[in-house]
């Protein structure tokens, strides 16, 4: 290669998807690409047989070059410096294709030549959503949601910060929202007042989540199956059925607690994981709402996979569950928060079977003393219902992909 040469490190791709690294050399007279720690070029043209060069700048000094030959092969390269290369091959290609200028391009020129100052157009800095109401409108609704969030947020803020604080700023009045002097100690301490009890940790800890999975996967698929046949199928009292659970929906769990309780004693299920399980598997919300968004499934899907010779079984988990993604996911994200904040400490008795929340709740009830510990306590119960709902919030705004269709 010659003295004035430009050099970029990179990836040759061909069009049958075989791949090189190494180095791509540019001088006056060729253009060469080199495999890593190979003497031989993988690839070599002249400037006279370029017809087409493209560059798409990729972020940083990294840019895509894709040069095409008149014989049609094409490459492809990934290069480090390529906006240099570009520039230099394009300075020596002389036959390069002349590319005809748009109106607008025309004009910008030829003011240009007069002397005249080109206006260039203004950024707008935001990108309004809905151009026919007012920037006054947009400023209000942002700030009123803007309130509205710090409403929402500062309990968790307000919590976090509470088990952080030491003991001295948990008990200053007026109370601070941050601490001055934040410690981990309240969470140290909790691990070592639970590492004193006569059960192990873990024997809470593996205990809720079995519940709270359990629980939770068995509701799901219940009031699923429950909900296509209400939604889609048609028989005798199934609006009486769906009427009842929604009259179930008026009662909180302190109504329900005793009738559970006696069901459970008949059943001889007391102080077992299913005096947990059976009421989590009915539980009325789950099958409402499953019920509710099913019904906005087209029913020409249904019966078009009835067509196609697929059996019920195959259209429910095919075909409605994924189309219904949105609402398990929430019925999911609401059992997991009842059951992992659930003590059953009326359902059961053996304390190898009890909760980590009824753990929990125990050291809260200590005394001034265990204020920090208590502090501690509250985040932990809650960051698991957060950190599930953080997780699917994305998929729980998801538009179902049978949006489009009409029956």
């Amino acid at each position: 290669m010659g003295e004035n040469s430009v050099r970029s490190k990179g990836v040759l791709k061909l069009l049958n998807g075989r791949k090189w690294s190494g180095v791509l050399i540019a001088d006056e007279h060729e253009v060469v690409f080199y495999p890593k720690g190979g003497k031989v070029p993988v690839a070599s043209f002249t400037y006279n047989q370029l017809s087409k060069m493209e560059n798409i700048r990729r972020g940083g000094v990294s840019t895509r070059l894709t040069i095409t030959l008149k014989n049609e092969e094409v490459y492809e390269f990934e290069l480090v410096h390529g906006l240099k290369l570009h520039s230099f091959i394009d300075g020596l290609w002389e036959d390069k294709p002349v590319i005809a200028l748009t109106e607008g391009e025309k004009l910008h020129r030829l003011a240009e030549l007069q002397g005249r100052i080109v206006e260039k157009p203004r950024r707008h800095i935001f990108h309004r959503r809905h151009p026919n109401r007012s920037l006054s409108g947009d400023m209000g609704i942002y700030i009123m949601l803007l309130i509205v969030a710090c409403m929402m947020v500062f309990p968790l803020v307000f919590a976090i910060s509470s088990s952080l604080k030491p003991l001295d700023e948990l008990f200053r009045f007026p109370p601070t929202l941050f601490p001055k002097h934040p410690t981990l100690d309240n969470f140290s301490d909790l691990i070592v007042t639970l590492g004193q009890s006569w059960i192990p940790f873990s024997r809470y800890l593996v205990n809720t989540v079995f519940i709270t999975l359990a629980g939770t996967v068995g509701h799901l698929i219940i009031a699923s199956m429950a909900a296509f046949v209400l939604a889609k199928y048609e028989f005798p009292g199934s609006k009486a059925i769906f009427n009842l659970i929604v009259t179930a929906l008026m009662f909180s769990g302190y109504v329900t607690g005793i009738p559970n309780y006696v069901i459970m004693s008949k059943l001889g299920m007391i102080d077992t994981y299913w005096a947990l399980l059976l009421p989590a598997f009915s539980a009325p919300m789950g099958m409402f709402l499953m019920k509710q968004f099913m019904e906005g499934l087209p029913t020409a899907l249904i019966e078009a996979a009835k067509i196609d010779g697929a059996n019920e079984v195959r259209i429910f988990w095919n075909i409605v569950m994924p189309n219904v993604k949105p609402a398990w996911l929430t019925v999911m994200i609401f059992s997991i928060q009842s059951l992992w904040n659930t003590s059953a400490s009326t359902v059961i008795y053996s304390e190898a079977k009890k909760t980590l929340v009824y753990a929990l709740s125990q050291i809260q009830a200590g005394g001034i003393a265990r204020t920090g510990q208590a502090a501690a306590v509250t985040v932990v119960v809650m960051i698991v219902p957060i950190i599930a709902f953080i997780i699917n919030q994305s998929r729980i705004l998801e538009t179902m992909a049978s949006s489009g269709l009409k029956d």
